[in-house]
């Protein structure tokens, strides 16, 4: 609906907000990737290319930082870090890239719908300087029109005042004219 605001005088619109597409979109994408997640984490530890360039090293690796750190923090200083056996480390690399594949499938739909979002901001703050622009030129107009019609008026009153002063001269020469006539004149 829409209408005047009494108060102002200002024309507003209300509008129902829109089905948030693009959300339930996402939610749609987060519930197909998890079970993707899971065919992908059991292909990765059937192929020997990937389980031996990528899911033992990285869970070695994530092994060892964990490791590390849990050992700093209680304040021991160069503890040796023991290896994962093969299948403890299959599951766990495997298990770390399956996360990591969510997380990352999450942010990237986050940063997604980020920069949507600031895209449409962007498109709105873009109208309204279009607008406001527009109606700084509205009141420029407004401005040169208002000073051409005061000036207008001046001059206008400026020929009235020379106009009344004319036909006063005139009013005495026409009294003069019956003074020295005595009487009526006839036009």
């Amino acid at each position: 609906s829409s209408g005047i605001n009494a108060e102002y005088g200002e024309l507003y619109t209300c509008t129902m907000p829109g089905l948030p597409v693009a959300k339930l979109g996402i939610l749609a994408i987060k519930q197909v990737a998890k079970p993707i997640a899971k065919g992908l984490k059991k292909s990765a530890i059937n192929s020997k290319i990937v389980k031996n360039y990528l899911i033992l090293p990285v869970a070695q690796g994530v092994h060892w930082i964990d490791v590390s750190v849990q050992t700093r923090l209680m304040g021991a200083r160069n503890a040796k870090v023991y290896k994962l056996n093969e299948q403890v480390a299959l599951e766990s690399g495997a298990e770390f890239i399956s996360e990591f594949f969510l997380y990352s499938l999450g942010a990237g739909l986050l940063l997604w719908e980020y920069t949507r979002s600031s895209n449409k901001e962007e498109a709105k703050e873009t109208a309204r300087k279009i607008e406001l622009e527009g109606l700084r030129t509205d009141i420029d107009v407004l401005k040169r029109t208002a000073f051409e019609t005061e000036f207008t008026v001046d001059r206008q009153a400026a020929e009235i005042r020379g106009l009344e002063r004319q036909l006063g001269v005139l009013h005495t020469k026409l009294d003069e004219l019956k003074n020295i006539g005595g009487g009526e004149i006839p036009i």
